[in-house]
């Protein structure tokens, strides 16, 4: 965590998201279940996406799970590969970002 920027979304002083920007890549997306579909995880993801504009990132790519792969795919995001790591299927997903 020490090397990227780290956003958390709060509810009464409680973290119910997370996101960062580690350089082109968005990591540690995550919001608790019960807190899903309320606008925490865009709100997080539009944060993430400012800051790699203003970083002057052109493209980001994020690790997808299969069950985030639509939540990305309406940010615009597009599957490039699949990956598995061990068991774990890791769908990579990138975006071009307009300046």
């Amino acid at each position: 965590m020490s090397v990227r920027d780290t956003y958390v979304a709060l509810d009464a002083g409680v973290v119910i998201a997370t996101a960062s920007l580690d350089g082109m890549t968005v990591r540690s997306v995550f919001v608790l279940p019960e807190y899903q579909g309320r606008g925490a995880g865009l709100a997080l993801m539009a944060q993430i996406e400012t800051l790699a504009r203003q970083r002057s990132v052109s493209k980001l790519s994020v690790p997808s799970s299969i069950t985030a792969e639509g939540f990305y795919t309406r940010l615009g995001y597009a599957t490039i590969r699949e990956v598995y790591e061990g068991a774990e299927k890791i769908i990579v997903m990138t975006k071009a970002l307009a300046p």
